[in-house]
């Protein structure tokens, strides 16, 4: 039942939204695989997994590369390009262990400095030994494939299947199993009177084996992405040999081969562009940008190779024109075959959770062979011989190993899985859940996360003059609208807004509408089904107004055109001013990204003295820089100091609002330096043959995106838990600040506001304030200054920054992102990580749990992610951070339940060898409460809701382990203590029951006697009590068949029809006596076994070790109840958990089955006690625990605290 529950749990997180091909339903065959090793993490194909983890490797490089162009000093990257080129030339720098430079650099790193791309094509063909027109010869290209080796990636060597299972039988946990298991043959061997043994050591290695072939057929899955990479390689290319064109085989390329690449052709290995016939790739496969990127010979980013126009990397694909390069570097060295190596030389990181486990399995191991060797060492101390010591050693070893924990853990992750699904949470490592229950700090994004993803068009600014703007379509037409359409400084920015937006109406039938065309078999009839339900939506679109339409692009051009729509259809805007297409059939256009801030679109705008217009939209500080002019009416007026006040005071109050502002800008470009026909470069900004000064400024738009409804009231709980939450945008400063004030996560004045309020300097200012807004500028000289500076005094004003309460980075890059993740962590945080993009992916796989947009995010980001927004709602995460905490509470109750009871059973152990009493509990009853009766009980916990603190107390620090020394504690001494004397009271009742006195047991194991003879009945007026084989030679007994003095066999069934009581005499001045006291039989039983009176036989100790059991079961029933909670009153917390209640009548119905079941009777040595020893007895003590931690819990609340944080006594040294 509670495997399906489990199985359920993960079939729901993984099918409550579809998300392509990414996230697939498992079977229930690698369910259980997944939850022992990746808790739940998808499956996809390797050819996913692989392009998931080149784009992440590759953006993160690219990122690394902008951060070092940025910081690094000139000088030091020049002395690191001219070492690299003498590496190539073959004149390698000696190390002092006689390593050359190119060895002593990083693999995965040598990318980042090659310089290949950009030295002049003559110096590289020369350097490389090829001409263009001839290529290599071929011999030399014989030569350098046999130097170099062929042009393919180096496969990692399998690990074999069996080598595998190896490992994971062999495991600490699993050497633990197995020694039992083997011990429990070998005391099988030596006694086979008892089959016990030899069930328990059967249970025990089944439990290893099924465990651990489960785990290895899931953990094969590394070795995939090395063999995905052959996929990439195409099979024949053209090259230059000799001066003839030849098909090869791709594998047989060198460096230097002059290669042909035409339309479709993948790229054969790195190659420097040489020539381009209006040549494009699609790096999808790197980048997981689908745009295609145009191939020129001019080196656009000379510090950046990945960039670079005049490269094609290995494995990408042309898709359109074609070209001719230079092959630069081919197999492990191409920039794929790099990233490749460190994406399969990757070892994955553990989880919190998973190290304290290991932790814990090392402490349970240590324990129990320890204890183990210990008891088995102190048998031959006190007399016990070698079987009964293996025996005893085997009962310690089997009780410390908690077995219900085997199973609450994957069960507890899988359920939690099931509960976030339903909040539209996807968990993708389940284990990761715990982790962000530790999170300490939130670096979040405010777009489409803390906000609705939803922008409006609010106000306007043109003509100097700031107006509200309401949709034309929302108002009534006699409504008086602020703004004039019909205006010269109206149109220009309407201009500008639609040309510079590349969003559209989606008018295409939901694909959701063809699902009836499945059912209709003839093509004929479903083409004309198809034709009427086009009809029918387009008709149906009519009815709908543009703000409700569908759209294509992103939020804030969204807004822009369901806006302007009404005023003028956006398509008749743009077929208008088309964008000016080049003779290379590249438009003349730079989108939007985050580096720039802005989008530039040059358009067919004539007028008298000019052709073409270049429009700029971006951020409204970028494009004011960018201009000297201000249209004012249609008059282009020179900015001065009154424009830049009313421009500031208008930026200033629109942003105060939280909305977002967007600058407008255009410059038509004169006639006589941009003709009709001229060619624009519009590959990057630092590129492009226009003017980026002296635009004139047209206005701006300001959207909202209005705050989550219930992001303010998470960010509050997430306060109240501890977790700083910073929020980390790319919008302008006073904006970010204004979100979040909105949403809670500024509730102080800013150091701004301090600032200007009090007239002291913005350094003092950030000191006094417990609220700052970093600009991404500022993130960069803080950076900068660290330059030169020692490793460890690096970072300090980033650190002093992140130990503010209330933090926001405005304008920052995706790469800044990455530098603020890793501050926090050098703080010690756990930091959780939200993003969208695939520039977030680095950062989100780099936080201790990253968490990507369900709806917004890309693939990449979702692949990087612990977890999926499926809803984008930030909200959704402080539910996360409340189970990841009850996973961890739930985790030490049901460790704490399963060392309680294990102290039960280990307890009778302890005591036969102490005090030398009967054994009190067997080893297959010991085997039946760890992995029987305790099981569902124990994963009930799985179940239990969070205490009424759970989200009001801090974050666990790394410091606070799973398992402390205050849990061994409380486990071992205090109720693991009280519940094995629930199971030795009615031991000892049930054994002074059937005739044995109480203090008479102890100190007899190692009584000897003589064997009665098989008639022999017990008669006590006789001199030899009928014992009939017993006779004293004078102080001395001897027997009359000459049999030797033995113990009584208790343990098994050799005497089990023997009166004991004949066994228990002794010779005293030449006369028989008995030497260990009795009581009368008060409950004459027949055995169901022996069908004999169980009074003074050994079946009095199989009912005894009955209501042993029996009354450890009943006991665990109040020992599962005291510890739903740690803190707070069971009356608070109530028996609302219905598994464990299931639980509960689980194990009452097993120990029932098990006490009155003839087959379990015979197989695990229990009795059919009568009512009154069905561990009744054990009753008041249980009840004693119960209430004894209920008067731990109320002194951990209410005992005095020494100062108001600081906690008192009770909670110091009990709350475990």
């Amino acid at each position: 039942f509670f495997f399906f529950q489990a199985e359920d749990g993960i079939r729901d997180a993984q099918e409550s939204r579809g998300l392509g091909d990414v996230y697939k339903r498992q079977s229930t065959q690698s369910t259980w695989g997944v939850l022992f090793q990746e808790m739940a993490e998808h499956h996809d194909s390797s050819g996913d997994r692989l392009n998931s983890t080149l784009i992440r490797a590759f953006v993160s490089a690219q990122q690394s590369l902008q951060l070092k162009k940025d910081f690094k000093p000139r000088n030091s990257m020049a002395k690191i390009r001219r070492e690299q080129v003498e590496a190539r030339k073959g004149k390698h720098k000696k190390t002092k262990k006689g390593q050359t430079f190119a060895k002593n650099l990083s693999k995965s790193e040598q990318f980042r400095n090659m310089s290949d791309h950009r030295i002049p094509i003559e110096d590289l063909l020369k350097k490389l030994g090829t001409s263009e027109e001839n290529g290599l010869s071929q011999s030399r290209a014989t030569e350098l494939n046999k130097n170099l080796g062929d042009n393919s990636l180096t496969e990692k060597l399998a690990t074999p299947w069996y080598v595998k299972f190896f490992h994971e039988v062999t495991d600490m946990f699993s050497l633990l199993l197995w020694s039992g298991g083997i011990l429990c043959f070998i005391a099988y061997v030596l006694n086979t009177s008892d089959p016990s043994n030899l069930y328990l050591g059967i249970v025990l290695i089944a439990i290893v084996l099924i465990t651990t072939s489960v785990t290895t057929f899931q953990n094969a899955k590394s070795e995939a992405i090395m063999q995905a990479f052959k996929n990439m390689v195409p099979p024949k290319t053209r090259v230059l040999r000799d001066g003839e064109w030849k098909s090869i085989e791709a594998t047989k390329v060198v460096i230097g081969d002059i290669v042909n690449i035409k339309l479709g052709d993948k790229i054969p290995a790195d190659i420097r562009i040489i020539q381009s016939k209006e040549m494009k790739v699609d790096n999808s496969s790197l980048t997981g940008e689908t745009d295609l990127l145009l191939r020129t010979t001019e080196c656009t980013h000379p510090d950046n190779p990945l960039e670079t126009a005049n490269l094609a990397f290995f494995g990408t694909l042309c898709k359109e024109g074609e070209g001719k390069g230079v092959v630069i570097s081919i197999g492990d060295s191409t920039v794929i075959g790099q990233i490749a190596n460190l994406a399969s030389a990757a070892a994955a990181e553990i989880t919190p959770i998973k190290r304290e486990l290991d932790l814990f399995t090392k402490y349970i191991l240590f324990i129990a062979a320890f204890l183990g060797l210990l008891f088995f060492s102190l048998g031959f101390v006190v007399g016990y011989d070698a079987l009964t010591n293996f025996i005893s050693a085997i009962g310690i070893t089997v009780s410390n190993v908690p077995g219900g924990l085997l199973a609450a853990i994957p069960i507890s992750l899988a359920i939690t899985a099931k509960k976030l699904a339903k909040n539209k949470v996807l968990v993708r490592n389940m284990q990761s859940v715990e982790t962000l229950g530790s999170t300490s700090c939130i670096c979040s994004d405010k777009t489409g996360t803390l906000t609705q993803n939803i922008m409006t068009v609010q106000h306007l600014w043109y003509d100097n003059k700031l107006v509200k703007a309401d949709n034309k379509q929302l108002k009534k037409p006699d409504f008086n609208f602020e703004y004039k359409t019909d205006s010269i400084g109206f149109r220009y920015l309407h201009e500008c807004a639609v040309v510079c937006s590349e969003a559209f109406f989606n008018n295409s039938t939901p694909e959701a509408k063809y699902e009836v065309l499945k059912k209709i078999a003839n093509p004929e009839q479903r083409e004309k089904e198809k034709l009427r339900i086009d009809q029918e939506y387009q008709e149906s679109l009519k009815a709908i107004k543009w703000v409700d339409r569908a759209t294509v692009g992103d939020a804030s051009e969204t807004g822009l055109i369901k806006f302007f729509q009404p005023i003028e259809d956006i398509t008749t805007t743009r077929r208008r001013y088309p964008c000016r297409i080049n003779d290379d059939k590249s438009e003349s256009k730079i989108p939007f990204n985050s580096n720039n801030k802005f989008a530039i679109h040059i358009v067919e705008y004539p007028t008298q003295d000019s052709d073409y217009c270049l429009f700029v939209k971006g951020a409204p500080e970028r494009v004011w820089n960018m201009c000297d002019k201000l249209n004012i009416e249609g008059r282009m007026c020179p900015i001065d100091e009154n424009i830049k006040k009313d421009y500031a005071s208008v930026n200033l109050t629109l942003a105060k609002k939280g909305e977002r502002v967007l600058g407008f800008a255009k410059l038509h470009l004169p006639r006589q330096e941009f003709p009709k026909g001229f060619n624009f470069h519009c590959m990057n900004v630092d590129t492009i043959n226009v003017p980026l000064k002296g635009l004139n400024f047209l206005g701006l738009i300001s959207l909202m995106d209005p705050p989550r409804e219930n992001v303010p009231y998470s960010v509050l709980k997430c306060k109240a838990a501890g977790i700083k939450v910073i929020m980390v945008t790319g919008d302008q400063p006073i904006t970010a600040a204004a979100i979040a004030r909105q949403v809670n996560i500024i509730s102080e004045k800013t150091a701004e506001e301090i600032a200007e309020e009090e007239g002291i300097p913005m350094e003092l200012a950030m000191k006094k304030a417990n609220a700052i807004v970093i600009h991404g500028d500022q993130l960069a000289a803080a950076m900068r200054e660290d330059e030169g500076l020692p490793e460890s005094e690096r970072g300090r004003k980033l650190a002093s920054w992140l130990q503010k309460p209330q933090i926001v980075f405005a304008r920052t890059s995706p790469a800044q992102k990455l530098t603020i993740v890793a501050g926090c962590q050098r703080l010690g945080h756990i930091v959780a990580v939200t993003g969208d993009g695939v520039n977030d992916s680095p950062a989100i796989k780099k936080a201790g749990i990253g968490i990507a947009m369900g709806i917004t995010g890309s693939e990449v980001a979702k692949d990087a992610a612990d977890m999926v927004l499926l809803s984008d709602d930030f909200s959704a995460i402080i539910i996360g951070v409340e189970e990841g905490r009850k996973i961890f509470d739930n985790f030490k109750k049901v460790i704490v339940y399963c060392l309680i009871s294990n102290i039960a059973q280990l307890a009778p152990f302890t005591y036969m060898v102490i005090f030398q009493f009967p054994l009190p509990l067997s080893s297959i009853l010991v085997l039946c409460i760890g992995i029987g009766t305790d099981l569902l009980p124990s994963v009930s916990f799985s179940y239990e809701e969070g205490e009424l603190n759970v989200i009001t107390r801090n974050p666990r620090h790394k410091t606070d382990h799973l398992v402390t020394k205050k849990l061994i504690i409380y486990s071992y001494v205090t109720n693991g203590i009280m519940l094995s004397l629930c199971g030795m009271i009615p031991y000892f009742v049930v054994m002074h029951d059937f005739g044995w006195d109480f203090w008479g047991m102890f100190y007899t194991g190692q009584i000897k006697g003589i064997p009665p003879l098989e008639n022999d009945t017990f008669d006590e007026t006789l001199p030899n009590f009928g014992n009939s084989n017993a006779k004293c030679i004078g102080s001395e007994l001897k027997a009359i068949n000459n049999a030797e003095l033995r113990a009584p066999d208790w343990l098994y069934l050799q005497d089990q029809y023997v009166d004991l009581r004949l066994f228990y005499l002794t010779c005293s001045n030449g006369v028989l006596q008995r030497n260990i006291k009795t009581v009368s039989c008060s409950v004459p039983q027949l055995s169901s076994i022996s069908l004999r009176p169980a009074c003074y036989t050994t079946e009095s100790l199989k009912y005894a070790q009955s209501a042993y059991f029996y009354g450890v079961v009943w006991s665990q029933v109040s020992n599962a109840a005291l510890l739903k909670t740690r803190f707070v009153s069971i009356k608070y917390q109530g028996l609302s958990n219905f598994f464990m209640i299931f639980g509960f009548h689980f194990e009452i119905s097993l120990m029932l089955l098990v006490a009155y079941c003839y087959p379990f009777n015979l197989v695990l040595g229990t009795r059919d006690n009568v009512w009154y020893h069905l561990g009744i007895h054990a009753m008041p003590m249980s009840m004693l625990m119960l209430i004894s931690d209920e008067i731990r819990k109320y002194l951990i609340r209410n005992f005095p605290k020494p100062k108001p944080y600081k906690p008192n006594w009770f909670e110091r040294n009990s709350l475990w």
